[in-house]
């Protein structure tokens, strides 16, 4: 899916149709193509029209800096990741950015919902972009504040998970945290790949001097969500080290009562193993009275068993 958006000079976003690209460039104007899971006849048409070719598969996925930023003599293009969620499931997603001159093209693989936000934001607030690198700085900054957002929500979360475990350890406490987890490193992961392609971006000539101060904030509002997702990976560890604490006491309470159970008995079972040996001659074994007595033998040292552990406080 192929659309293209002029980004105009009083402000707001207007999308137009693909056969008026060359004509708004020739005047000028800002161009912003978005590609969305590309046809053959998109890229042919990409290709054709604008000079743009899809880079290999292998640099969307590759994690080398050399790979996602590459500078040519009249354009540039870099990969971020942008986050995706799917109900419970967050992960990033590769968008190729290329810029030349007033032509911004991003293409990507899934839906984002950082593209849509920025359309609304756009038009709504009527933001007037001067450079096609600014609009890709925009859409950085609303990815960043996302990356914030969820941050605070997983700090949220787990300060509502370490208040819980003290009541309870249902394997769901587990699954969150794990969740939260993965859902941290999904984040910091994001943040330092975009950290080291923006240390290039700054440095390339292709870039504007206002894009440069802007994309300088996003790093330093990186740098400070990146001393976050340490601080939160402190505190899942701390909080999973708590839980496992208070899963052990509990274990571990449940095998003293049945280690004292057995202990009560194992008098009772002792004496009755005794009498239920194969000996003709075993005292009492004859004796009308000899069931109550050692009945009386059981309750006596049981008895005495519990009298003793209450008094080394075992009980």
């Amino acid at each position: 899916m192929l659309k293209v958006y002029l980004l105009k000079e009083e402000g707001g976003i207007e999308r137009i149709e693909k056969n008026k690209i060359r004509d708004s460039l020739e005047k000028g104007k800002l161009v912003w193509v978005d590609v969305r899971q590309p046809t053959e006849n998109d890229l042919k048409f990409l290709e054709r029209e604008l000079g743009f070719k899809e880079p290999p598969k292998e640099v969307f996925e590759d994690i080398e800096i050399s790979s996602r930023f590459f500078e040519g003599r009249d354009y540039l293009y870099a990969v971020f990741t942008f986050l995706v969620q799917y109900k419970d499931e967050v992960h990033s997603e590769p968008v190729l950015f290329f810029i030349r001159e007033n032509l911004l093209i991003t293409l990507r693989y899934s839906r984002i919902l950082t593209f849509s936000m920025f359309k609304k934001i756009v038009d709504r607030r009527k933001l007037v972009f001067e450079h096609a690198d600014q609009v890709m700085a925009e859409l950085l900054n609303l990815e960043v504040e996302r990356i914030g957002n969820r941050l605070e929500i997983i700090g949220k979360r787990i300060r509502s998970i370490r208040q819980q475990i003290f009541e309870d350890q249902s394997p769901d406490i587990i699954k969150d945290l794990a969740f939260l987890d993965e859902l941290n490193l999904t984040l910091r992961e994001s943040i330092n790949e975009k950290l080291r392609i923006l240390q290039k971006l700054i440095r390339s000539s292709r870039i504007n001097g206002v894009t440069k101060r802007e994309l300088k904030l996003i790093m330093e509002d990186l740098n400070a969500l990146s001393d976050y997702t340490s601080i939160y990976m402190e505190k899942i560890d701390s909080v999973q080290e708590s839980l496992l604490g208070l899963i052990t006491i509990k274990q571990n309470e449940a095998s003293q009562v049945f280690a004292f159970i057995a202990t009560l008995f194992l008098p009772s079972t002792l004496i009755a193993s005794i009498y239920g040996m194969n000996f003709e001659y075993i005292p009492f074994l004859h004796n009308k009275y000899g069931f109550f007595i050692s009945v009386l033998f059981m309750l006596g040292i049981t008895g005495g068993l519990l009298v003793w552990l209450k008094y080394k406080k075992v009980i």
